[in-house]
């Protein structure tokens, strides 16, 4: 695939606190179209098959979100994706509203339960 026209694709596990504060981002930044965006249903038939792809590419666990940054370079974890995505287009996050808002108050809670569960 050519890189110029190359589109990188958000893997995003549907009730994952990380993979939604990486979404928040691309929607308050207006990143968005940018992406293809996957949502991975856990429960789903395919879902261990395209864990298993991503696990391929990052040549590690999958884990989520997962981004294939180039083709076939994939990158992982929230906070390193929004900081690549964020310096490649001059954005401060820390200045993001809606992602601060999250990150500081709800993101947390949801932490503390996505562990306990």
């Amino acid at each position: 695939m050519n890189a110029a026209l190359f589109k990188p694709t958000a893997y995003l596990k549907e009730g994952c606190p990380f993979s939604f504060k990486f979404l928040l981002f691309l929607a308050e930044t207006g990143l968005r179209d940018r992406f293809e965006l996957i949502r991975c249903n856990p429960d789903a038939p395919e879902f261990e098959a395209i864990k298993s792809r991503l696990q391929a590419g990052l040549r590690k666990s999958a884990t989520f979100p997962t981004v294939e940054v180039a083709p076939g370079r994939y990158m992982s974890d929230s906070d390193a994706l929004i900081a690549h995505y964020a310096s490649s287009y001059g954005i401060e996050a820390a200045r993001l509203p809606a992602l601060s808002f999250y990150v500081q108050t709800i993101f947390p809670q949801l932490l503390q339960l996505h562990e306990d569960h």
